[in-house]
């Protein structure tokens, strides 16, 4: 959300949809890049005032696009990055593999001064390839944290923006062990088979975690589990679990992605996206 708008990321990088709070109209805003650009297709994008930021992770860079007169700064990065989150104007914090360890781990960014990027001190340089550690990173703005939660094992950490850890926090899943194997092929790494996922999509706002759980509780109905997405909800400043819910199916669809704004949840089924007011449940 910025100025009292809502705006929504397309599959391609082209074109980004405006609409309001209340998903009343919708806008297609063209976006005139250049040819040379080469943005690739694996783009999150970020707004700040009148600048649109593309993160592209295969460029790999982060182009500064301007709304108003569609003029364009490519910022190319000397290394791919396969997670990142905005945190001001011009600054990133963003996950990189280590050249040495081959280790993933997180680095702080400043476009104005890429040459000076520096790398957090926490992340384990053991794990190889990355998958135990896979994940989404975020932002939010109310505690002033990045919040990277992972997809394989149990827990999720913060950490504020000089990259010092806050936040160190676990989930109310039961899967405490990482179950991943690690295969070399040629000059790649790859998984040996597919592990067993425990979180899936999230989001930051106000000072809570909202995390969609893959794994049914003990005390679940089973036929709830199935036609629900599930979504644990827990505190940024001391990592307590603050309660769960449902986000029901839509046309027998469940929902592959959301985003909570204030107390709004906007959920995407497909091509077509749905809100939800979160306003009833009490301490949110």
């Amino acid at each position: 959300m910025h100025s009292g708008k809502i705006f929504f990321q397309e599959e391609k990088p082209y074109e980004i949809l405006t609409t309001t709070p209340s998903l009343d109209s919708l806008q297609a805003i063209k976006l005139e890049l250049p040819a040379n650009s080469n943005p690739g297709r694996s783009i999150r994008m970020f707004m700040q005032g009148h600048h649109l930021y593309l993160a592209c992770r295969n460029m790999p860079g982060i182009i500064d696009y301007n709304l108003n007169t569609g003029s364009v700064i490519n910022h190319a990065l000397s290394g791919y990055f396969n997670q990142e989150a905005m945190s001001s104007t011009d600054n990133f914090i963003i996950r990189i593999k280590d050249r040495v360890s081959q280790s993933h781990l997180f680095a702080r960014l400043n476009l104005n001064k890429k040459d000076s990027m520096s790398e957090d001190n926490f992340s384990d340089r053991k794990t190889i390839g990355g998958f135990e550690t896979a994940g989404l990173l975020y932002y939010d703005t109310a505690t002033q944290q990045a919040c990277y939660n992972y997809f394989y094992q149990n827990g999720f950490i913060c950490m504020d923006t000089n990259l010092n850890l806050t936040l160190k926090a676990r989930t109310i899943d039961t899967v405490t062990h990482r179950n991943i194997k690690v295969a070399r092929v040629a000059n790649s790494l790859t998984m040996k088979q597919p592990p067993q996922r425990i979180n899936y999509n999230g989001s930051v706002n106000d000072g809570k975690l909202f995390l969609q759980s893959l794994l049914k509780a003990d005390n679940e109905y089973e036929l709830d589990f199935n036609e629900n997405t599930i979504i644990d909800v827990y505190s940024l400043k001391n990592g307590s679990y603050k309660g769960s819910f449902y986000i029901p199916a839509y046309e027998e669809k469940k929902a592959h992605q959301f985003q909570v704004v204030n107390q709004k949840l906007y959920a995407l089924y497909g091509k077509t996206v749905v809100l939800y007011d979160l306003g009833f449940i009490a301490d949110l």
